[in-house]
């Protein structure tokens, strides 16, 4: 039998908003991987919480979390691509 992650604590939940403050405050250049950073916490710990229920409302809201982080992670990844396209260009005097 699978083991069932730990329950998540109030302290977790405290960090988590004041990671969240912060990133208000990222610079631009850092913000979407920073973004994804606090989005893949966020979907850790609503899917902790849904793990320990049965209520669909909370898996629903943790489903909700891991397509958000998704989306964030390709979102990136494409900005990534972008820039190497963008830099190889640069370099070759080439297009992409």
């Amino acid at each position: 039998m699978a083991e069932q992650p730990a329950r998540v604590s109030a302290r977790e939940i405290c960090d988590f908003l004041a990671a969240l403050r912060e990133h208000r405050w990222i610079p631009a250049e850092h913000e979407a991987a920073s973004r994804v950073d606090i989005l893949a916490w966020k979907a850790s710990l609503l899917g902790r919480m849904a793990a320990n229920t049965r209520d669909p409302e909370t898996r629903a809201t943790a489903a909700a979390a891991r397509a958000d982080l998704a989306a964030a992670r390709a979102e990136l990844a494409a900005a990534r691509a972008e820039a190497l396209a963008d830099s190889y260009v640069l370099r070759t005097g080439g297009e992409h």
